[in-house]
């Protein structure tokens, strides 16, 4: 086989498993839309949007969305949060089929579920997940 040929190959290997990859990760979204139940009583009252954060107690991942949830309910006083522990709460995180932690369940005013956010995501994904269930409260 010519050099050229084997290189060519290997191009074009790179670019289908490149190719790939970005299908697979735009496959793995980090947040969905419209996820199980609705849970109206987990909504903070007054709160346009709830974000209700499930959590274990061995998460490290956990603390770092705190952090994140924090800072945004101490800008926007119409998004709430509460973190509720798995293990406390177990059918609940059942309904939800909760797998990992943290898991963060966006509700909107009424306690419906808009989205779910899986996993530690940087600040403008949850900012993202806010705008949309606010998005679809006005619309509905």
């Amino acid at each position: 086989m010519e050099l050229g040929t084997a290189l060519l190959i290997v191009a074009l290997l790179l670019v289908g498993a490149t190719a790939l990859g970005f299908v697979v990760r735009a496959r793995n979204s980090r947040v969905a839309r419209g996820c199980g139940a609705d849970e109206h009583s987990l909504a903070v009252d007054g709160a346009e949007v709830t974000l209700v954060q499930l959590s274990s107690p061995v998460c490290s991942a956990c603390v770092a969305m705190r952090r994140v949830f924090g800072e945004i309910t101490a800008a926007d006083p119409t998004v709430a949060h509460r973190e509720i522990d798995v293990v406390d709460e177990a059918e609940l995180a059942q309904r939800h089929s909760v797998y990992s932690t943290p898991t963060t369940l966006v509700l909107d005013a009424q306690g419906r579920v808009r989205s779910r956010i899986i996993g530690a995501v940087r600040p403008d994904a949850v900012h993202a997940a806010i705008d949309a269930a606010r998005r679809e409260l006005v619309s509905a």
